[in-house]
């Protein structure tokens, strides 16, 4: 009752001063005891860029910003605040990701069209969301064990998993002495069948002759050129290939792991899948909870 009290003394007001009444926006909403005026959301859809007609997308803004205005009257409410602390940090934090100094981020923000000030109260508003989402939604979130499993279950042919070879390799490049290159493939190859490692192998011959290699990743069937596929055929873990010729290099490749493939086990997916359960979870909950603010508030919409 008290809120149609002021409201109403609130336009009686404007309507017994019709000329300062000319130099003030209208109302756009009421939210609570708070206002939106018409000025402010033309400030906001002037920031806005889409492609649907004007009355949509200015009912889609004012919902945006009552939804904002709800937010910031339930921090109020529950005595949230930011501080300046919390505004400086912010601010370094994306100084430090930008590798930028604080002139430049001055500079960057006049380019766009903002002040310090303006930025300041835009990371405000932000910084207090982020609180207040914290508090009313995400620490009500939780993900068990259980939630998990079904996930993994429901969705195995997404953990599938397709047979690959992890491999390394010595290259050698022919150059214009191949009988070198084939001599330098040979020593490495005897060294690498004697038990010694790819990397032991390059560290030992690359001060004296032309050679490359590492570890190469895996490859699941037909991702390799056929030479490769034909000489890792019939090689097991740990198998050295014979030296092999593909375009000007001498390669000699190491199986390093074979895989059959299968589906992953739930311990090296159980991260990514509480993760997206979490998200799933975490924006139904916002919606509720956005829903619920609205239907406790006096929301009047004048447009």
């Amino acid at each position: 009752m008290f809120k149609k009290i002021v409201l109403t003394c609130l336009m009686l007001g404007l309507m017994s001063a019709p000329v300062a009444a000319k130099t003030l926006s209208k109302i756009a909403a009421v939210v609570n005891d708070d206002i939106i005026t018409t000025r402010q959301l033309e400030q906001r859809l002037a920031d806005t860029s889409g492609k649907l007609n004007r009355a949509v997308q200015q009912r889609q803004v004012l919902d945006v910003m009552i939804s904002e205005l709800l937010m910031q009257q339930r921090a109020q409410e529950i005595g949230l605040e930011v501080t300046d602390g919390d505004i400086e940090k912010a601010i370094s934090d994306v100084e430090a990701q930008n590798n930028i100094s604080r002139d430049q981020l001055e500079q960057a923000l006049i380019s766009q069209g903002l002040t310090m000030t303006r930025y300041r109260a835009q990371l405000t508003n932000q910084i207090l969301r982020y609180k207040l989402m914290g508090r009313e939604v995400q620490s009500k979130v939780d993900i068990t064990r259980q939630e998990v499993r079904n996930y993994y279950q429901q969705h195995l042919d997404d953990y599938r998993q397709s047979p690959h070879t992890r491999l390394s390799r010595l290259s050698f490049p022919i150059g214009v002495d191949e009988a070198k290159a084939q001599a330098d493939a040979e020593v490495a190859q005897r060294k690498l069948l004697a038990g010694q490692s790819v990397d032991e192998v390059l560290l030992e011959l690359s001060p004296r002759t032309r050679i490359e290699g590492g570890d190469m990743g895996s490859f699941k069937a037909g991702e390799l050129s056929a030479t490769f596929e034909d000489a890792l055929s019939d090689l097991d873990i740990g198998g050295i290939s014979p030296i092999v010729r593909l375009g000007n290099v001498l390669h000699i490749l190491k199986v390093e792991h074979r895989s059959s493939g299968g589906v992953a086990d739930l311990a090296s997916v159980e991260g990514p899948i509480r993760q997206q359960l979490r998200k799933k979870k975490m924006d139904e909950k916002l919606q509720q909870w956005r829903e619920e603010l609205k239907k406790e508030a006096y929301i009047d919409i004048r447009l």
